[in-house]
């Protein structure tokens, strides 16, 4: 038999601990430019929804968080060190209304490579074995997340090169690679996250094999595979429409009024899921009372509208 695992200490938990309880759990606003190259539409319409809670990160994981912010202060002292200028460290992104969103680690002027050029800079820490693919594959196809981060944050600024920055965690080794800006990436996703926002219905799943990747270890997999019941916010209510105008702004046609951000999160009596983020089918629907009735997959009839929220706390 496996040896028995050696509890872990009182001290090493109470630090986790700590890091959990400081932890703010927070929705997205928006699209992140962090992930808008991810390559799931589904996934994206879900974050900007607020469909899932938002995950209960454990401590040691939040400690790895802490220690990446660390690294970008390395790394810009190390270009510094070089001499070169950099400046505008967490300048904001904003697109599509505010609906893109994100935010840099920084400009440059100075680059070894093309002194005269100002730089997008994008500082990431990474693991042994992502470390060696970059190396390998370069940005784009090993990091297409990453890559996407600093495109779009060219788009933002009128830049055309990116200096994308990595340090090994396990050995401290450097990895720099400029990227050059590609107008025509940038408009297609900067299109695809315009058509996302603007849909009533979550797109078509990237994969129907909820067991295996990519879908296996994803956020919203409750939700998008097992009939889970999406969040009652104003996001899943089909009363609510994202506006194209201001900074990630949401209005309500129940109420003909914009909504806050504490406003979205709590919802109102009113509210009525959005038909796509039900686990059944709509069958009727009555203006007049305000309600939408739903066979569910288990066979049994729910009506949504007045509150009733019975269905959902099975």
């Amino acid at each position: 038999m496996p040896p028995i695992p050696k509890p872990t200490a009182s001290t090493v938990r109470a630090i986790y601990q700590a890091y959990e309880d400081a932890n703010e759990h927070y929705d997205s606003l928006g699209i992140s430019v962090g992930e808008i190259g991810h390559e799931c539409d589904r996934y994206l319409w879900y974050n900007l929804r607020w469909a899932s809670a938002p995950e209960a990160i454990e401590g040691r994981k939040l400690s790895i968080f802490r220690t990446g912010d660390r690294w970008e202060e390395v790394l810009v002292s190390d270009l510094e060190r070089i001499g070169v200028d950099v400046w505008g460290q967490q300048d904001r992104i904003r697109l599509a209304g505010g609906h893109i969103r994100g935010k840099c680690d920084g400009k440059a002027i100075g680059i070894p490579e093309a002194p005269k050029t100002e730089h997008l800079c994008e500082f990431k820490s990474s693991n042994e074995k992502s470390f060696k693919d970059i190396v390998k594959l370069g940005c784009e196809k090993a990091k297409p997340l990453h890559y996407g981060q600093c495109q779009i944050g060219m788009h933002a600024f009128g830049l055309s090169r990116a200096l994308y920055l990595v340090v090994n965690k396990n050995d401290d080794a450097r990895y720099a690679e400029r990227i050059e800006y590609d107008a025509s990436y940038c408009l297609r996703q900067i299109a695809r996250a315009e058509r996302i926002i603007g849909l009533n219905e979550p797109p078509s799943r990237i994969s129907d094999k909820p067991d295996i990747p990519p879908c296996l270890f994803c956020k919203h997999k409750a939700v998008c595979h097992e009939d889970a019941w999406p969040r009652p916010t104003c996001r899943s209510c089909l009363h609510s429409t994202p506006e194209m105008s201001g900074d990630a702004h949401w209005s309500c046609a129940r109420w003909s009024k914009p909504l806050s951000i504490d406003e979205q999160k709590a919802g109102c009596p009113a509210h009525l899921f959005l038909p796509g983020l039900v686990p059944g089918t709509l069958v009727d629907s009555d203006e007049e009372n305000e309600t939408v009735t739903y066979t569910l997959r288990n066979g049994s009839e729910w009506v949504d509208g007045g509150g009733n929220v019975e269905a959902r706390s099975e």
